[in-house]
This record gives structure tokens, C-alpha cells and sequence, in this order.
């Protein structure tokens, strides 16, 4: 080999080399950093063990904690694992038995199931499925499930899992909020009342009462507003209420107002309306509950007319004010312009026309072109004749028909009775054929009984006044003997007494001559004595008041019952476990303070007395009334037996026999009350405490 060839030789050995190192280096340095990565590598694998190791835990811990209901199953059904919830709800345990979800179906739900499970095989998830299940019990039950697939890293589907709620409960409850409903629908539909529901003036609903009430179908209905059927006059009222109601001052009212039919009529109805609030008080709906009263209204309009005739009546008015207003009333009701009223002169057979709708009357509303009619002559002075009722459906073929003005073809003629004579006629007529009904006829009828009776009373009331100018009479003679009885009571009083007290002081004389030579017995007897006289005093005292309640001998001043039951508070004797108090402040009347303190003071005494507990409670309360006041003196005490409610007011009459019980306390109590327009009465119960009350008038 030639030298050039060497040199290259050695030139490219030294190449290879220096490369050689090059790659080396590079070898120990690329070993350098995988060592080191290595080690990273290996401590973030333990790290990611670590965590995977709790995040498992705590997937574990929310498997079986979770809620609701939890399952795992393959795409053959067969359940690979489900949490406590669902082992409740299904009463499988996987672990000791297998279940396949084909076992929980409801064959009823079969369908729906296996269309459910395809819809979840090509979509990946279903929600919603809402099925009865067989629980391993036999039970059913309805469950609401969400599921969605399971996928392995190929992204396969190798399973499903699903979320499961029980709605057993809430399903029954919606069962039998439904059943209600369809309860409350069919009670609602067919109702006798008219029924609606409505939502800012706008008809939502309504049923087939106020459907044919008012002649509109349910679809008519449903393009009308409240405005549409109703009148505008009875506007305002409706208004201020509805007002009041969406303000919530109110949740219900009623009223009395006008329907429009679609026929053009008017139906009057009692309306009820309600409303329907949501949980934040504001008004959704409102229920409406219409009462047809159209024939009720009619019947008021009969009795307003007759009570303003008995007011006149009563007011003395005269029989042209009465009859005027039997007019206009009654040509009101029949819509008719003609209405009179007839007077029967059984003296000299004749009808005096004192009344005339629309007629001209004079200040007393005596009509100014009033004539007479001879009875038998036209339709008016038949039924004057007969006493019998009729309706005229055409007069031009009634031979009878007088013309009264113009010529008219309906006629209905009434008469008014009392005690078996006709004494007037009510007459209307109209200018169609046929226009009055039987209904008609039976309400002007019943106003003509009506109004005899009112008649009637009217002569009663006259005879009543008679006997009551002899009452006066009476009363003034009655007074006097009363002032000449109080007088001689003083007189009687102060003529027992005097004897009583000179008995008083010779046994006290006696006493005090002998003292030292009476034995015990003797000494017993002179203290019976002077007993006796004590209660005979008191006795004549209290029959001295008693006869003496009557006569107010001080004008009538504004007594302060507080002050008086204060001041009792301090007069009586009440024992330290005894205590008298005062409920609600008591009003200030009008009267006698002498006899309102009389009246407390007997009660108040008579609850002390008869008090039996080691605790005493009297307890005084009032409420006012609209005409009068209402008290009550409530005790704990004995009490008293119902047997003997009414005759512990009779005079003398005392149930507890004793030395400070003269039995009159109550009969001057009933006295008093009596005097002042009011009324006493008592509740009790034995060994439980009575509670006396008793009415002032204002």
C-alpha cells in the first residue's frame, strides 16, 4: 500500500474516533437525561397511583353514599353493581344473588321498556323513563330513570349505568290530585250554581249552569270578557271591590248584580267571588260563583213594596200615598206603563180608581182625574164582583173591556180580600196580546194578601194606640202608688226599727245589771238575741232598698265604674287569699252611681262569701255592645246547681242559709239591671266557680 494510502487511512481512523467520542458523549448525556426522566417518570407514576387511589376511594365513597338510587349493568342487562339506594328500592343483593333487569319490569310497561333500552343502545342515553317496577317482594312501584353508556378506551359500549328515583309517593299523590280533580270537574260541570273562572276581566272557564243561564255556548263564552255580560250602572261596586281584592284587603266578596243574556233579558244573580292566589300572595284567578236569584229578586221587590206600604201605614199616611206607591212598584215588576188601583165603596157599589201609574197626582199623590166605576161594569168591576183573579190574553174579544185612555190588548185584574170582602182591585194592562203570565197573576196575588194583611195591622195598630193612651194612664196612677209605697216603706222601716233597737238596749242593760250572775246558757241566749236583731235590721234595710230601686231620686250623671269597684275594693271585707281584679277597664255610664255601686257590691260580696278554695279569684270583665254594655263577675267559688238558676232572684230566696245572707242580694241586683232596660243570667258549675253576667243599656 503507497503512503498517500496510509494517511488517509490514518486520517479517517482519526475521524471514526473523534466520532466515536462525539457519539459517546452524546450516548452518556442522552443516558444522563432518560436516568433522570426516569426517575421523574417514576415518581409521578407513584403520585397517579396515589391519586387514583383516593379519587377511586371517593368515587367508591359517592357510588354508595349517592342519594338516589345508582346501577351499573352490562349491555345484557345483568346488574354488575348498584349503591344502598337501589338495593332498597329493587330488595336485590347483588352479592348474593344475581338480577337481571328484564326480572324488575312491569309487564304492563313491557314495551315501553325494551323501546327505552334500544333508544339508549343507539343514542347513548335516555331520560326521563318514567315505568312500574317488581320489586323482589313483589311490590310495585313507579321509578323514574336517567341512563346513559358506559365505553371502554376503544370507545365501545360495554355497559350502562343509570340514576333511579322512586316516585311512588309523588306518583300517588298526582293519582289522587287527578281523581280530585276529575272529582271537583264533574261537581264543578254539573253544578246547579253558575260557575266561572276568570283572569283579568278575561272568562277562562265557565260550566253549563252559567252556560245556560245566560244562553252562551262554552266556545262563545271563551271570546267574552266580564265587561260583555255585565251592565255598566253596577260597574263602580264591582270595581271598588276588585280593587280591595288585588290590594289583598280581601280574598272573597259578594255581591248582588245584573247579567246580560244573549237574548237581550237580565238575569240577577248573587255573585261570590274568590281568589286564587300564588305562595307569593298574588291573585292568579278568581272563582266566581254565580247564584241565579232573579225570582228572589222579584220577591224582594214584592216585599219592599209592602214594607214601604206598612211604613206608611204605620207613618199614617193616606191610602193615595199608599196605593201611588203599589204602582209604581208593580209596573216596575210587570214592565208595563199601566197600573191602577181600585178601592171597592161597598156603601154604594162603586170602584174609586185612587192610584194611576204615570197619572198626575197632587202633593199627597191623590190622583187629580180619579173617577168612580159602578162594580159589574168593565173587566175591574167583575173581579170587584167575583173576588176572582183573571188574565185578559186578548181584550178585543173580551165584551167586558172598558177603554181607560187608549185601547190595550193584555189585561190582568187582581183582587185584594180582607177578611173574606173585596176592598180593592189591582189592575195593569199592556199593549201586546198575551203578554201577562200565570206567574204574573200569582205575584200580584200574593201582594194583594199582602197588603191586606198590612191593612189589617194598620187597624190593630190604631186599637193598640187606643189601649196604650190607657197604659199611660195606668202607669201615671201606678207611679204614684209607687212614691206612696216607697213612703210608707220609709214610714214602716223606721217604725220596725225603733222597736228593734230599744229590744237591743234592754238586752244590753240586762247584760251588763247581771254581769257575773248569768250562766252560759243564759249568756248564749242573749247572743242569739242580739243575732236575731241584727239580721231583722238588716232584713228591714234590705227591704228598704229593694222597694226604694225603683225611684232614681238623682239625675242620671256619668259614673266611672272603675272609680266604683275601686272604691268597693276598699269598703269590703276581702280576706288576704282572696284577690278582685279588674279584666279590661271598665266603661263610664250614665245612671245612679248609689245603685251601680249596690249592684257591684252584692256581687262582688256574694263571690267572697261563697268561696271555698284556698286561692279566691274574682274576676270583673266587660265588652260593648252595639246598644249596650256587657258585663261579667266570674268566681272560683261553690258554684250553684242549674236546678236553681232562676229562683236565686226571687226575693228571700237564699241556697246558703246564714247569719249574713238575708236573700235579697240578688233580687236587688235583678232589680237594678231591670231598671236599666238590661237582663241577668249566670253560668255555673258545682265546686267549679259561677260567673254572673248582666246588660246595661247605652
Amino acid at each position: 500500500m503507497s503512503p498517500p494510502t496510509t494517511e488517509l487511512l490514518q486520517r479517517a481512523l482519526s475521524r471514526e474516533k473523534a466520532a466515536r467520542k462525539a457519539a459517546e458523549k452524546i450516548l452518556e448525556d442522552k443516558s444522563r437525561e432518560l436516568y433522570l426522566l426516569s426517575e421523574e417518570l417514576k415518581a409521578t407514576n407513584t403520585k397517579l397511583e396515589n391519586l387514583l387511589i383516593e379519587k377511586s376511594s371517593q368515587l367508591e365513597g359517592l357510588f354508595e353514599n349517592f342519594i338516589d338510587a345508582y346501577l351499573i349493568m352490562d349491555l345484557k342487562g345483568d346488574v354488575l353493581r348498584m349503591n344502598d339506594a337501589a338495593t332498597e328500592i329493587f330488595g336485590y343483593d347483588i352479592e348474593k344473588e344475581k338480577l337481571n333487569v328484564v326480572n324488575l319490569i312491569y309487564p304492563e310497561d313491557a314495551v315501553y321498556a325494551f323501546k327505552s333500552f334500544t333508544e339508549l343502545k343507539e343514542k347513548g342515553t335516555f331520560s326521563n323513563y318514567t315505568a312500574r317496577i317488581f320489586s323482589k317482594d313483589k311490590k310495585v312501584k313507579w321509578v323514574q330513570i336517567n341512563a346513559s353508556l358506559v365505553y371502554d378506551k376503544n370507545k365501545n359500549p360495554v355497559g350502562a349505568q343509570g340514576i333511579i328515583r322512586n316516585i311512588t309517593e309523588t306518583k300517588r299523590t298526582s293519582a289522587l290530585i287527578e281523581e280530585q280533580k276529575k272529582e271537583l270537574d264533574v261537581i264543578v260541570e254539573n253544578s246547579s250554581f253558575g260557575i266561572v273562572l276568570s283572569q283579568n276581566q278575561n272568562i277562562l272557564r265557565t260550566n253549563k249552569s252559567f252556560q245556560n243561564a245566560l244562553g252562551y255556548t262554552k266556545e262563545e263564552f271563551s271570546k267574552l270578557v266580564i265587561a260583555d255580560i255585565s251592565f255598566k250602572e253596577d260597574y263602580p261596586e264591582s270595581k271598588k271591590l276588585l280593587d280591595k281584592m288585588n290590594s289583598g284587603q280581601i280574598d272573597n266578596f259578594v255581591l248582588n248584580k245584573r247579567y246580560k243574556r244573549k237574548n237581550g233579558s237580565v238575569l240577577w244573580a248573587k255573585t261570590n267571588v274568590s281568589a286564587v292566589r300564588d305562595a307569593l300572595g298574588e291573585m292568579k284567578f278568581q272563582v266566581v260563583i254565580i247564584e241565579d236569584i232573579t225570582h228572589e229578586r222579584e220577591r224582594t221587590l214584592i216585599i219592599d213594596m209592602i214594607n214601604d206600604l206598612a211604613k206608611s201605614i204605620l207613618g199614617k199616611s193616606n191610602i193615595y200615598e199608599i196605593a201611588w206607591e203599589m204602582t209604581q212598584k208593580i209596573a216596575g215588576y210587570l214592565d208595563t206603563d199601566d197600573c191602577v188601583i181600585y178601592l171597592v165603596n161597598h156603601k154604594d157599589n162603586t170602584l174609586e180608581k185612587v192610584a194611576s201609574y204615570g197619572a198626575k197626582v197632587g202633593e199627597t199623590k191623590e190622583i187629580i182625574d180619579k173617577f168612580s166605576l159602578p162594580i159589574c161594569k168593565g173587566i175591574v168591576g167583575h173581579i170587584a164582583n167575583s173576588g176572582v183573579a183573571e188574565i185578559i190574553k186578548d181584550t178585543s174579544k173580551d165584551k167586558r173591556y172598558v177603554i181607560d185612555g187608549e185601547k190595550r190588548f193584555s189585561e190582568i185584574s187582581v183582587p185584594i180580600i180582607s177578611e173574606g170582602k173585596v176592598i180593592g182591585v189591582i189592575d195593569s194592562e199592556h199593549s201586546d196580546k198575551n203578554f201577562f203570565r200565570q206567574d204574573h197573576l200569582d205575584t200580584l196575588e200574593n201582594i194583594a194578601s199582602l197588603v191586606s194583611m198590612q191593612l189589617k195591622s194598620a187597624i190593630n195598630i190604631r186599637e193598640r194606640e187606643k189601649a196604650e193612651t190607657k197604659n199611660k194612664q195606668l202607669l201615671n196612677k201606678l207611679e204614684k202608688s209607687n212614691d206612696e209605697l216607697n213612703e210608707y216603706a220609709h214610714i214602716v222601716s223606721h217604725d220596725l226599727k225603733s222597736p228593734l233597737r230599744s229590744v237591743n238596749a234592754l238586752t244590753s242593760w240586762i247584760k251588763a245589771d247581771n254581769e257575773g250572775n248569768l250562766d252560759a246558757m243564759t249568756l248564749q241566749n242573749f247572743d242569739l238575741i242580739e243575732k236575731t236583731l241584727e239580721k231583722m235590721e238588716a232584713l228591714i234595710s234590705d227591704i228598704l232598698e229593694y222597694s226604694s230601686i225603683d225611684s232614681i231620686t238623682t239625675e242620671k250623671q256619668d259614673v266611672d265604674l272603675n272609680r266604683v269597684v275601686g272604691d268597693l275594693k276598699e269598703i269590703l271585707f276581702i280576706p288576704e287569699n282572696t284577690s278582685v281584679v279588674i279584666l279590661n277597664k271598665l266603661p263610664t255610664v250614665r245612671g245612679d252611681s248609689t245603685k251601680f255601686q249596690q249592684l257591684f257590691q252584692n256581687l262582688i260580696s256574694n263571690a267572697i262569701k261563697f268561696g271555698n278554695k284556698e286561692k279566691g279569684i274574682v274576676e270583673i270583665d266587660f265588652k260593648e255592645e252595639s246598644s249596650f254594655y256587657q258585663f261579667s263577675v266570674k268566681d272560683n267559688g261553690i258554684g250553684i246547681e242549674k236546678k236553681f238558676h232562676d229562683r236565686i232572684f226571687k226575693i228571700f230566696h237564699s241556697l246558703n242559709k246564714s247569719k249574713e245572707s238575708t236573700g235579697i242580694g240578688l233580687s236587688i241586683v235583678k232589680k237594678i239591671v231591670d231598671l236599666y232596660e238590661g237582663t241577668i243570667w249566670l253560668d255555673s258549675e258545682v265546686d267549679k266557680g259561677t260567673t254572673f253576667y248582666f246588660t246595661i243599656k247605652k
